[in-house]
């Protein structure tokens, strides 16, 4: 895949400007903690920075699909940046909490899913299927190496140098590998633009199946940062401050070497059969957390557990770009990132108030059950994601059999050929019947209003309205 122009630079890119995803929460709680002495204040500011993410991320993802990841990230990233560093000064004064929250809301509203945009990318330069999964899990297979090392580093820095180092290596890292990452036009999905109605086409979030996948991604966001937050607190009573950030590197080591071994073959069973099958073993590990007494013992239950989770978050991201109109693609994987941190924002802000109650077993608890929940879900609604994903499939067939089948009169004509209707203003409509299609094909599309052309070309439908 690298052999492609431009995909090693991008994949690189976004790997250094997404790496502050891996100890952003982390190093909040570290500052906080010794600024502030109060798990639960830490929890709420992680929580805001996650909200603000959770809440302004789709339209920002929507905002880059029409105008180009460039145009609009760039500016935004600076934005995030100077609520950071105002967030670590005002935090180093003992300022208030909700003042704190103000600034950690922004920074996260502006800081955007660069992970969903770095997938963006590979789906516009990759169209195999297969290829794509395998992109796919390489781009998790680094996400577990920046949360191998990401976390050390953060507590490390912390806890040895001073507790806002953690919360400023996120600002650079932000600035310098976002503007890297944006600089890289070449490789960017182009911009589709502002239409006529004023949005750019039907929400990828219309589907159910998003819902039921976007349901099981809050569910291992209350997972991670409840674990997070555990984590922290566990350590800290063996005498250990920190290594938490080592058995965080632990559980992101198993990830990896799960990502790689998934990756590298191909898999007899349909992928949601897959996604749910790595909620059940991710529920089972989570839960024998809750056991553990000493650092060895957690660290080899987080390293073995890590196994399944680059697998599982793999799957629902091809489950996603299988659903989702191609696009629509950024906005919909920027929907399940903001599924996954409003978990996130959840279980850290939760978790906090449990562990000052209850200690480190409380966040460890609230973990596990959330992780059951995700398994619940995951089960519950696997014939509804299954049945999305053929009909996804069965479009995509259709489409690519069209346009071959058209060739070079794409070229000679106004007519545009990336949608399921055609009109000379950009509305397609496929000149074939559902039984000629089907034949064409080999796929059903129930419910399409199409017709047949003598001579093949599409025909513009009529005005109704």
């Amino acid at each position: 895949m690298y052999r492609i122009p431009g995909t090693f630079m991008f994949s690189l890119a976004g790997f250094v400007a997404r790496f502050p995803m891996s100890f952003v929460g982390l190093a909040t709680v570290l500052l906080l903690t010794q600024t502030h002495e109060s798990y639960t204040a830490a929890g709420l500011v992680n929580a805001a920075a996650i909200i603000g993410f959770a809440s302004f991320a789709p339209f920002l993802a929507r905002l880059v699909e029409q105008f180009g990841q460039s145009t609009i990230m760039r500016p935004s990233i600076v934005i995030s940046v100077l609520s950071n560093l105002a967030l670590i000064y005002f935090a180093l004064h003992v300022a208030p909490v909700w003042l704190l929250a103000i600034f950690a809301a922004v920074g996260g509203a502006a800081s955007g899913s660069i992970g969903a945009m770095v997938r963006s990318r590979w789906s516009h330069t990759l169209h195999d299927p297969e290829q794509l999964q395998t992109a796919f899990a390489l781009e998790s297979a680094l996400d577990e190496v920046v949360f191998i090392f990401g976390p050390i580093i953060a507590t490390t820095v912390s806890v040895h140098l001073f507790p806002a180092a953690g919360l400023l290596l996120v600002t650079i890292f932000s600035l310098f590998g976002g503007m890297w990452f944006f600089s890289l036009k070449s490789t960017q999905p182009k911009p589709t633009g502002r239409s006529k109605g004023g949005s750019n086409g039907t929400s990828p979030m219309r589907a159910p199946a998003l819902w039921a996948i976007g349901a099981a991604f809050i569910g291992s966001g209350t997972l991670f940062g409840a674990l997070d937050v555990a984590i922290v607190e566990f350590t800290r009573l063996l005498g250990h401050p920190g290594s938490a950030g080592l058995q965080l590197g632990i559980m992101a080591a198993g990830s990896l070497l799960g990502a790689l071994v998934y990756g590298a073959r191909k898999w007899s069973w349909p992928l949601w059969k897959l996604y749910v099958t790595g909620m059940a073993l991710l529920s089972l590990g989570t839960t024998m957390f809750i056991f553990a007494s000493t650092q060895v013992v957690m660290g080899i239950l987080m390293f073995i557990t890590g196994i399944v989770v680059a697998p599982t978050i793999t799957n629902a991201y091809s489950l996603v770009e299988r659903i989702v109109p191609k696009t629509r693609l950024t906005e919909g994987l920027t929907w399940m990132n903001t599924f996954m941190n409003l978990g996130v924002a959840l279980g850290t802000s939760l978790g906090g108030m449990l562990i000052d109650r209850y200690g480190y077993r409380g966040g460890l608890a609230l973990a596990a059950l959330a992780s059951w929940a995700m398994f619940w879900v995951a089960l519950s609604t696997s014939s509804l994601i299954r049945n999305a994903v053929n009909k996804g499939a069965a479009k995509a067939t259709l489409r690519g059999t069209l346009k071959a089948r058209l060739g070079r009169r794409r070229n000679k004509s106004s007519w545009t050929t990336d949608q399921q209707h055609v009109t000379p203003s950009g509305d397609v409509k496929w000149a074939l019947t559902p039984s000629e299609l089907e034949e064409e094909a080999g796929v059903v599309i129930p419910g399409e209003d199409v017709r047949r052309v003598p001579t093949g070309r599409m025909e513009q439908p009529e005005n109704n309205g």
